[in-house]
């Protein structure tokens, strides 16, 4: 029992130095913050950043793997009002906008910049988004009932919606023009090659 207290604590501990860290993150960047810059900040010891996180990266793939789990739950908390699937396909768009949007600086960092980025992080790190891409595949199978779709691997669907979503963040993250795409049409553009 003691042990599991200790590492409730622990987890707490992180998420709230996680927290602290994306505002960091999202306003300066990854690579100019020195991890002694983020003790500073945070009012903790280097030492103790680095009981936390065994190195800079390590806390940057944390800080990510933080991230995709706040958007799933935000993404659940929007679909929770809505059973209709492509209502939630929606939503997932226009979410997955907003918080690309509002990371921009965090998104600017060569780190980040390296397009398979989250490729590499899903394989090495678990598959932090995973329960997203379970839970879209559960909206493609739910939808395929009522608009019949080509693929019948809503798995691989929900990967190739991630796929096509996420080009119109990097054109957005090259060419600089505003993270405003219609959601709708959107999702009405990817369903459209889906169509049986």
């Amino acid at each position: 029992m003691k042990e599991i207290i200790k590492q409730k604590v622990l987890e707490t501990k992180k998420n709230l130095v996680l927290e602290e860290i994306s505002k960091i993150f999202e306003s300066e960047g990854f690579s100019s913050v020195k991890m002694q810059e983020i003790a500073n900040r945070l009012g903790i010891s280097v030492g103790a950043l680095y009981k936390l996180f065994s190195s800079k990266e390590e806390m940057y793939y944390a800080y990510i793997e933080y991230q995709i789990h706040r958007f799933h739950t935000l993404l659940l908390q929007k679909c929770s009002t809505s059973s209709d699937p492509k209502t939630c396909l929606q939503r997932y768009v226009e979410l997955k906008f907003e918080v690309f949007a509002s990371k921009r600086k965090a998104l600017e960092d060569p780190v980040v910049g390296d397009p398979l980025f989250f490729v590499k992080m899903n394989t090495q790190k678990n598959d932090p988004a995973k329960p997203i891409f379970g839970f879209l595949a559960d909206l493609f199978q739910r939808l395929d009932s009522v608009e019949p779709l080509k693929e019948k691997n809503y798995m691989k669907l929900a990967y190739l919606f991630n796929a096509f979503t996420m080009g119109y963040v990097e054109y957005w993250i090259h060419y600089g023009e505003k993270l405003d795409e219609n959601a709708a049409r959107v999702l009405e553009a990817f369903l459209e090659g889906m169509k049986a």
